[in-house]
């Protein structure tokens, strides 16, 4: 019947625990993309961004509570398993926002407030900057807006406050199963691009519009393969998709170079100036590797809503359109 995979942890957070959360990894291998569930009242913000920077690199999503199995007779073939609801308050908010993707589920608390040292001397005052520039840094690199901090620290530390799950999402400290798509613009020697950046469950994919400055319009797809780089590689279609509601395509199919890096599939393909022109003006992106013209199942990216990216994409077409 398969297997599921979650890590529980749940209780204070002490020093010296982000040692044995990385022997806890490196002895029992867990595969990424699973769920580590936290049910914890906080404890040493240090140690917590430690955990929830292995969290990130493990490639692990968050929830808050404990899942567990369950005992019912009635079944037999596998042991169901249930989750409970639970508590991240204080410095386990910090090991929470580590998961690539973090879900809030009712009947959970998510709750926040200054943190702060015992002993109120010179020397703690001075730790106690230098931790605010550590999360400040951490919360940045997390993705969360830095409201998460103004919020935590306008709360004083005696006392807690519990966020709602519209305010947690506003902050996009809850993510759910899609982390909304984020547009950057780059440059390399010889070629700029606009990339559009989307982490969910079904992976983390980026899309791209480039000029190179020896070959003109380009696209790229990275596409995180999770066990489908046969297919990825190997399927006869290959179309670039553009606005979800009116469904167009660009068939790529004999002009686009696929392979593989690391965990990723890589689709790349030059374009004519009018198809960099549609993508350009696009309201999304995407890239589709399908077994037939005629299959109605596809492996790659759905199209990305290109809303907040518009300025990026037309300022990258205008630049080379003449």
């Amino acid at each position: 019947m398969g297997g599921h995979f979650s890590i529980n942890a749940f209780g204070r957070i002490n020093p010296g625990d982000s040692a044995r959360f990385l022997d806890f990894l490196d002895r029992v291998s867990p595969p990424p993309r699973i769920t580590v569930y936290i049910d914890s009242t906080g404890g040493d913000p240090e140690e917590a961004m430690e955990m929830g920077r292995m969290i990130r690199n493990g490639w692990f999503g968050t929830a808050i509570g404990k899942y567990v199995l369950g005992h019912d007779p009635n079944f037999t073939l596998m042991i169901p398993r249930r989750h409970i609801p639970g508590s991240c308050l204080s410095a386990a908010t910090l090991m929470y926002i580590g998961g690539r993707l973090r879900y809030f589920s009712k009947g959970s608390q998510f709750g926040v407030h200054q943190f702060s040292f015992k002993n109120p001397m010179a020397l703690s005052e001075g730790k106690s900057q230098i931790l605010s520039a550590k999360m400040a840094k951490y919360v940045f690199e997390m993705g969360v807006s830095p409201e998460f901090l103004e919020v935590s620290s306008s709360t004083l530390s005696e006392h807690i406050n519990i966020l709602s799950e519209g305010d947690l999402e506003r902050m996009n400290v809850v993510t759910g199963g899609d982390t909304g798509v984020t547009w950057t613009v780059h440059a390399l020697e010889g070629s700029i691009y606009v990339r559009g950046e989307r982490d969910s469950f079904y992976g983390h994919h980026k899309v791209m519009l480039s000029h190179v400055k020896s070959t003109g319009f380009a696209m790229w797809a990275v596409i995180e393969a999770q066990g489908r780089e046969d297919e990825l590689q190997n399927f006869p279609v290959v179309e670039i998709t553009l606005n979800n509601d009116d469904a167009q395509t660009i068939d790529i199919s004999d002009r686009s170079l696929r392979f593989v890096n690391n965990i990723y599939v890589i689709v790349y393909a030059n374009i004519t100036k009018d198809e960099a022109r549609q993508i350009a003006i696009s309201k999304s992106f995407g890239c589709q590797i399908r077994g037939s013209k005629e299959a109605e199942i596809f492996f790659g990216i759905a199209p990305m809503p290109t809303e907040g990216g518009e300025v990026q994409l037309n300022s990258l077409y205008s630049m080379f359109a003449d």
